[in-house]
C-alpha cells in the first residue's frame, strides 16, 4: 500500500505543477519528475528506510504545502486573473 501512496503523491505533484505553470504539457518534464520520485521511493525501499513519525510528519507536511501552493497558484492564475 505504501507504493500506491508514493505513486499517487508523485502523480499529484506532476499534475499540480503542470496546472500551476500554465505552460503546454511537457511529457519529458513529467517523466523526469516521475523518475526522480520513483528513484527516491525505490532507494528508500531497497535501503529499508523507515521514517520515524516526526520525520514522516515533516515530509508529509512539506508535500501538502507544495500541493496547496500549486493549487492556489493555479486558481490565482487561471480563475481569479479573468475576473
Amino acid at each position: 500500500m505504501e507504493l500506491v501512496y508514493a505513486f499517487a503523491g508523485i502523480l499529484l505533484y506532476i499534475i499540480s505543477g503542470y496546472l500551476k505553470s500554465g505552460e503546454a504539457f511537457e511529457p519529458v518534464k513529467a517523466l523526469r519528475t516521475a523518475v526522480v520520485g520513483i528513484a527516491a521511493v525505490v532507494s528508500n525501499m531497497v535501503l529499508g528506510v523507515e521514517l520515524p513519525a516526526p520525520e514522516l510528519e515533516t515530509l508529509l507536511t512539506a508535500g501538502e504545502v507544495t500541493f496547496v501552493e500549486n493549487l492556489a497558484k493555479t486558481l490565482w492564475r487561471r480563475v481569479f486573473s479573468t475576473l
